[in-house]
């Protein structure tokens, strides 16, 4: 003991001894020179290390974490945690998957966003939670695609996912969840589209991972069009992304044959790949001409952030809400010789005018880069470019709206306790099966979207035999939970989108914009 401590002294005097010598100038190092550096540090671990050391673990360790210091979102799926033939089912899609997009956080998968048309969806599963056990054994994945693939099965079949919490005083708690394996592409990209009043319609689009995304859009406009629509609040928040041709198409709804949508830009361009997207037109002719309000909030991700800044930078929309999460990264897939998989970042995209929505990377901390995703920043530091109007937008971090609305207030402990026991959908069966009747269309509970005062009392006595107290003073907030709660349970998603967004105060300011909104249009000029 006492040679180990006598060594570990001399080890540690000789390294002061050596700081002590005369500085040497600072060069950058050649990659030959550090190749030389990696072939002593492997084999000094070969010849000295007293255990028996697997030298292509160490290798991909190496790989592994030289790929991650690239970027945050580049990994290595290596071979011997790949299926290939869970893998080639995956991909031939005849595996379902959990409808959760999972971002590693620190080491640890952490809820990206859950697919808003998904039953997933209804389960209460936050953006923020992290996911420590799947059918009650710890989680082996170390990027979100092999995470992915191991939560894949058959259809409807389904996974038991536990999920930590931190709650709004602090503390931990863990929910346990069962989630459905189902693909979004099977559903509407399209769940709410409705007239807010004579003039102005709300169209809810959640996701652009369908095949058919742009076409339930075009076919929601043609219904409000039909109706009378004048003006449109597209709400885009909590859109994850998904297939970029699609969202080119949708913004192509609103934007002249030619305009530019986005522009990639690869360091190295392969045949192929293009530089710049314009509109084209396939199903319809010309693009709409009346006042568009978008909303987005930081869910809003990737392809859904394209469709926004393209809108904005074409003067062709008031963005109202927060900051978008500012991923706009392109990835390839490099196949290892050992058969492992390297997905790398290959490319960026700007909008437009040249801004760039990926939030920068270097010079932060893994962690610090996830953990600011979503908080909410100014206007300061940004990178900026002018729309073809004139007017400044903001990129670097997301695209930043026209109209940030105030930050919503975070949920009580109590209703953070209601939505961790599933409390309002043990709840909301029974009555509907009993009360029901009280509420005979969506159109209806749509013009008067509340419950009666005795039906707030007995989920107060439900919650309160759970051990969960609702104060007095809540009547406000827990009208919105139920009743976005019966409408879900009569009319499924349509129904909780609607009366969700009829409940809405961020809605009710975003309407308010229409008049913002035609000035902004009247100045928009033809694509070049």
């Amino acid at each position: 003991m006492r040679g180990a401590l006598l060594l570990g002294l001399a080890l540690s005097a000789g390294v002061v001894h050596a700081q002590e010598g005369p500085a040497s100038p600072i060069r950058k190092r050649t990659a030959y020179e550090d190749l030389q550096l990696f072939s002593q540090v492997l084999n000094q671990i070969r010849i000295n290390h007293p255990d028996s050391v697997d030298t292509h673990e160490l290798f991909m360790a190496a790989v592994a974490g030289m790929v991650r210091a690239a970027d945050p979102h580049s990994y290595v799926l290596p071979a011997t945690r790949l299926v290939p033939e869970k893998e080639a089912a995956m991909r031939a899609g005849k595996l379902y998957p959990v409808p959760i997009t999972f971002t590693f956080y620190g080491g640890s998968p952490v809820v990206a966003s859950v697919a808003p048309s998904s039953n997933a969806a209804k389960l209460d599963i936050l953006p923020g939670d992290e996911l420590v056990a799947v059918d009650s054994q710890p989680v082996q994945a170390e990027s979100a695609e092999e995470l992915d693939m191991s939560l894949a099965g058959a259809k409807g079949s389904t996974v038991r996912l536990s999920l930590r919490r931190q709650r709004l005083d602090g503390s931990l708690v863990t929910v346990e969840r069962t989630v459905e394996r189902e693909r979004v592409e099977e559903t509407t990209a399209v769940p709410a589209a409705f007239m807010v009043d004579r003039e102005a319609g709300y169209i809810r689009l959640t996701t652009f991972g369908t095949e058919k995304a742009a076409e339930d859009l075009h076919t929601a406009l043609a219904r409000l069009e039909g109706r009378g629509m004048k003006r449109l609040v597209l709400d885009l928040r909590d859109n994850g992304g998904g297939s970029v041709p699609e969202a080119a198409k949708a913004a192509g709804e609103f934007l002249p044959k030619g305009a530019i949508v986005y522009t990639a830009r690869y360091r190295n361009k392969a045949e192929g790949d293009k530089d710049t997207v314009r509109v084209g037109r396939s199903f319809w002719s010309h693009e709409k001409r009346y006042p568009l309000v978008v909303m987005i909030n930081s869910g809003t991700a990737s392809a859904a952030e394209l469709v926004a800044g393209a809108l904005q930078d074409h003067d062709r929309a008031v963005i109202v809400g927060h900051a978008s999460f500012g991923k706009a990264l392109l990835m390839r897939g490099f196949p290892l010789s050992d058969g492992s998989v390297m997905w790398l970042v290959v490319g960026h995209v700007a909008t437009p005018c040249g801004r760039v929505i990926q939030r920068q990377y270097h010079g932060i901390t893994r962690r610090d880069y996830f953990r600011l995703a979503r908080a909410q920043r100014d206007t300061a530091g940004r990178p900026s470019c002018k729309t073809q109007s004139g007017r400044t937008v903001y990129g670097g971090g997301g695209i930043y709206p026209d109209v940030v609305l105030p930050e919503p207030d975070p949920a009580p402990l109590w209703l953070a306790r209601l939505r961790e026991d599933d409390l309002p959908l043990k709840w909301i069966g029974g009555y509907v099966s009993a009360e029901g009747a009280s509420f005979p269309t969506l159109d209806s509970l749509a013009a008067r979207p509340t419950l009666p005062a005795a039906a707030l009392e007995r989920f107060r006595a439900f919650a309160a035999a759970q051990g969960v107290v609702i104060p007095p003073e809540e009547d406000e907030r827990l009208q919105r939970v139920l009743v976005r709660s019966v409408a879900l349970a009569k009319w499924g998603e349509e129904g909780f989108y609607r009366i969700a967004a009829l409940l809405d105060p961020a809605v009710e300011a975003a309407a308010k914009q229409f008049e913002r909104a035609a000035t902004i249009l009247s100045t928009a000029k033809e694509p070049e």
